[in-house]
């Protein structure tokens, strides 16, 4: 191939590599491959809110009643988990998804040199695109709507896992309750009371990076192709993250929403998610 040829195919070359990179081009999908239809993105999501709505569902009665029963062995007959039962769950639900696209074609020339003399060019290029899609989703609900009559459990081995490790998963919400009466129990706090600027905040995060490249290599009488370095890359980084603030209810607003107190801290933990996201996306590339 003649060094004037090659050099008049490079732009052709490059175009190429940089349309199969594909990734970052284009608005990317919530699902995987090849569920991309409305439908699959819809079953993901309404699978992931009964799912956690289970989770909460069934962490707050197993809570509940546990502390009842403990009651009934101890002296005083006091209970523990009175709190709740004025108390709500703010609920947020984020997608992260990052596609990033790279193409790095390179050419080592070696045209025709005296014998006492060599002389070599090499040259490349070096293309990437990136495209983010972030969505959020707010859900509400007090814990007497979450409560379950003794006995009864909410369900969701059913559920299929559409892509997302919040289904099907114990996210340990009982955890974040005991933690906090167990240091009642022992004396070293008291209660949250009514009104009170107590808030109980839960996050969990599930972070799947996926990549691939291509280094196809041509070597030619002049000229190598592609010698060194990846000739085309794609990753994929989506983030499931799971918010949930618990605190009590702000009655003068009809009970169907958190205390201001409450709202701000779960705004701020919205923040700090966001920030942790972004540099957890940024060293995983």
């Amino acid at each position: 191939m003649g060094r004037q040829m090659f050099w008049s195919r490079m732009p052709t070359l490059a175009l190429l590599t940089a349309c199969l990179g594909g990734c970052g081009t284009y608005v990317p999908e919530l699902r995987e491959w090849p569920n991309y239809s409305q439908a699959d993105t819809q079953n993901m999501i309404q699978a992931i809110v009964r799912s956690v709505r289970c989770e909460l569902r069934n962490a707050v009665t197993k809570v509940v009643n546990n502390d009842l029963d403990a009651a009934r062995q101890r002296q005083t007959g006091k209970t523990y988990s009175n709190f709740l039962d004025n108390w709500g769950a703010e609920v947020l639900l984020t997608f992260t998804i990052v596609e990033k696209s790279t193409t790095n074609p390179n050419v080592l020339l070696t045209p025709a040199s005296p014998a006492s003399s060599v002389f070599t060019l090499a040259a490349g290029l070096d293309l990437s695109a990136q495209a983010t899609r972030i969505e959020k989703m707010n859900l509400f609900y007090t814990v007497r709507e979450l409560y379950l009559p003794k006995g009864v459990i909410c369900d969701a081995s059913g559920e299929q896992r559409y892509d997302s490790f919040l289904i099907q998963n114990n996210l340990k919400i009982a955890d974040l309750f005991y933690g906090r009466m167990g240091s009642a129990v022992l004396g070293n706090a008291s209660l949250p009371q009514a009104q009170d600027k107590n808030v109980l905040s839960h996050e969990i995060s599930f972070q799947v990076v996926s990549s691939g490249g291509v280094s196809p290599t041509w070597t030619l009488t002049r000229a190598a192709i592609n010698p060194t370095g990846t000739l085309l890359g794609g990753s994929r980084d989506r983030t499931h993250d799971l918010l949930i603030t618990f605190g009590p209810l702000d009655k003068p607003r009809g009970g169907r929403s958190l205390i201001a107190i409450a709202e701000q801290a779960h705004f701020s933990s919205q923040i700090a998610s966001g920030v942790s996201n972004g540099f957890r996306s940024s060293l995983a590339r």
